[in-house]
């Protein structure tokens, strides 16, 4: 029979580290926002600088997003479980109940 077992403890830390790369990346667009290439050197020096600067917060939104939807996953996997859970500690409770129930009147 396999064992099957989820680490909640686990997913937990991983969504705060998720949680945290999410602000790093904040940070880091911040940062790329408040740099400007206003007077670096040479037009196609400037331009070049500006277009490198575009491209790099283009790919950090999309990594934002997709840690986004990595957390968003994982915190609905967490809830599945916990209602998991629950629903078979109060299917027990219920079965143990019946049983002590049922083996009283016998």
């Amino acid at each position: 029979m396999p064992d099957f077992t989820v680490d909640i403890d686990g997913m937990d830390a991983l969504g705060k580290n998720l949680g945290r790369a999410v602000d790093n990346i904040d940070q880091a667009i911040k940062h790329m926002q408040d740099i400007g290439p206003d007077s670096i050197g040479p037009e196609d020096l400037d331009e070049a600088c500006a277009d490198f600067k575009e491209d790099w917060e283009g790919g950090l939104r999309e990594l934002r997003r997709a840690v986004d939807e990595m957390k968003g996953g994982l915190d609905q996997a967490m809830k599945g479980y916990a209602e998991l859970e629950a629903g078979l500690t109060d299917s027990l409770k219920k079965m143990a109940a019946d049983v002590g129930s049922g083996s009283a009147n016998g």
